[in-house]
């Protein structure tokens, strides 16, 4: 198993961050677990993980195609996803939780494995308008007889991704696994933007073009509103509740 000396939040695909060295993203149980990334104790195997990834995938394309299926602000879902997989669904649109509840880490895996959707389908959509730019670049350059420099690549805009508080919520029920040392390496502007209104202590030790500041979880869980807040309270250890964290802030995000 990696181990971080950097784990990267609330994103979970290393191309939405710039490379840190030793910053692993966190991985939510799939099959096929890369060296650029970091897995707890998953209360799901692999294979378990992956049948419910292709559940969502399936949600989704009924969804382009018409069919009846959830979209994340429905109240209804398909016959073919399991209670557990339309809690979590419900849970990453806000919605009111369903009782019985789910055992913390499994509810957190499926919010990771929906994460990791939602970003994987931001990431297709932009290469996408990447590569009709670049089309589009060509033709003009045949017609007017002016090459034009290649665009970046094009990145998903922050709105276009996944809630990051669903996410850290999620990421935090793992938070026994994290080895200590371990400093979380902030990928989202709002996050950043809500870790500096907490005006916690600042401490050393951030990578070039970053700073760090100490926070303890209950402090992070806060952020994540009260319902995540109250679940995260009931299923982590005391001690793990009370944990400090350093959390690196990248300057260009602040």
């Amino acid at each position: 198993m990696n181990t971080p000396s950097y784990l990267a939040l609330p994103r979970l695909h290393a191309e939405l961050f710039p490379h840190i060295e030793g910053c692993l993203t966190l991985w939510p149980g799939l099959p096929g677990q890369p060296d650029s990334a970091w897995a707890p104790s998953m209360p799901w195997s692999p294979a378990m993980a992956a049948a419910c990834l292709a559940d969502y995938e399936r949600a989704c394309r009924d969804g382009a195609s018409g069919a009846p299926v959830l979209t994340l602000g429905a109240e209804t879902a398909p016959a073919d996803l399991s209670e557990a997989e339309r809690r979590a669904l419900r849970e990453m649109a806000g919605l009111p939780a369903e009782e019985p509840q789910q055992p913390l880490r499994q509810n957190a895996q499926q919010v990771l494995l929906l994460t990791w959707l939602q970003e994987k389908q931001a990431l297709e959509m932009a290469a996408l308008e990447q590569k009709i730019g670049d089309s589009r670049r060509a033709l003009s350059g045949l017609i007017s007889g002016v090459t034009r420099a290649a665009a970046s690549p094009r990145m998903p805009e922050e709105n276009d991704l996944p809630d990051w508080k669903k996410t850290l919520a999620a990421a935090l029920a793992f938070l026994p696994d994290l080895p200590e040392g371990t400093a979380v390496m902030v990928t989202s502007r709002a996050m950043a933007a809500a870790v500096s209104e907490l005006d916690a202590p600042k401490t050393e030790g951030a990578p070039a073009g970053c700073h760090a500041v100490t926070v303890r979880a209950s402090a992070l869980a806060a952020l994540c509103g009260r319902a995540s807040e109250d679940r995260l309270k009931r299923g982590l250890p005391a001690d793990q509740w009370q944990r400090t964290l350093t959390i690196c802030l990248p300057d260009n995000l602040c």
